[in-house]
């Protein structure tokens, strides 16, 4: 049998691949395309890295700006402190500070009250002492004056004188009562005038003490007053700086790109209107001060012990004798009598 001839064939393109082998699986790539990816120029890796460098200060200036807003809401705590001192501490120190002057005073003043009343107490017994030894003094020279008309009279009968004599014996027994009664009226007037002049002093000493005493408590208000005010303006002036530093973080937060809705937009503008609002307290509360108040009216019209009656004379005696020259008695026949 004859030998087949083999029909020539094109030969194989050098530049293509080989095909695989039946039953051989391609080789297949993890998302990867067949084809090669063409390489980056330069301007392209320059602005990607521009843009990673971009990011990379933006991540950071956003976590800055984060730390600016937490310090602002840390400071709230700072503002409820000074609100609190200026609601309830300041009040707090100032009324009791008030109510330990008003408590000083009222003892000082009780005090000098009660050492006044003592005091013209002892004058009032004083005066009650005298005008009893003046009346024991005015009593014994009625006494006297009538033992010394006896005497007198009982000498002129029984050297038998006339009626002339009996008169004269009876005026100088009251002349001496007179002189006598004098001395003890004089004594006693100028007694109750030295204890009208001490109750004088009292009151008015007692009335100069407790004036003095209002005075200096009313300068101690001024004091405590004063300063209260000049301690709230402080803490005003303290809690607006806080309101703008609150504020100035706030904003350097929103610079730095902290996303700003309705709420932190709403503590921005609390914060801003907080710092006017203590500036401007701040500035009122500096422009008051306490008027100190005037004498109370039982202070200012203050009498105290009443002034004693006294008087120059405790009897009408001497007013009804007289010491004119005497006309010749009726029915004297026994001596001569001068025209």
């Amino acid at each position: 049998m004859a030998d087949k001839k083999k029909i020539p064939t094109r030969p194989k393109d050098p530049r293509k691949a080989p095909s695989p082998p039946k039953g051989s699986s391609k080789t297949k790539t993890s998302g990867s395309s067949s084809k090669t990816s063409k390489p980056k120029s330069a301007s392209q890796l320059q602005k990607e890295a521009e843009n990673r460098a971009i990011k990379r200060e933006n991540d950071l200036r956003l976590k800055s700006g984060m730390r600016f807003n937490e310090a602002a809401v840390n400071l709230n705590a700072q503002i409820k402190a000074i609100k609190n001192t200026l609601q309830v501490e300041l009040a707090s120190s100032r009324d009791q500070n008030l109510a330990d002057i008003d408590m000083m005073l009222n003892q000082q003043l009780g005090q000098l009250r009660t050492d006044a009343e003592k005091r013209g107490l002892g004058f009032l017994s004083a005066a009650r002492d005298t005008e009893r030894a003046t009346s024991d003094v005015q009593e014994a020279g009625f006494r006297n004056l009538v033992r010394e008309r006896a005497d007198s009279m009982t000498a002129v009968l029984e050297q038998g004188a006339g009626e002339t004599d009996a008169m004269r014996a009876l005026l100088a027994a009251a002349r001496n009562w007179h002189a006598n009664a004098s001395e003890a009226n004089r004594s006693y007037f100028d007694t109750m005038q030295s204890i009208n002049q001490g109750i004088t002093d009292l009151n008015i000493d007692t009335k100069t003490a407790m004036s003095n005493a209002h005075m200096t408590a009313e300068g101690q208000r001024e004091t405590i007053w004063n300063d209260f005010y000049n301690r709230r303006a402080e803490a005003m002036t303290q809690l607006g700086n806080v309101y703008g530093q609150q504020a100035d973080y706030m904003n350097q937060a929103k610079e730095m790109g902290v996303k700003f809705g309705k709420i932190r937009t709403k503590r921005l503008s609390d914060a801003e209107k907080g710092m006017k609002d203590a500036f401007a307290d701040a500035s009122t509360e500096l422009g008051k001060s306490y008027t100190q108040q005037g004498l109370p009216e039982w202070i200012s019209g203050y009498e105290g012990t009443a002034q004693q009656e006294r008087r120059q004379a405790n009897s009408e005696l001497a007013a009804a004798v007289t010491f004119d020259p005497m006309a010749k008695a009726e029915g004297a026949t026994l001596r001569k009598w001068a025209a």
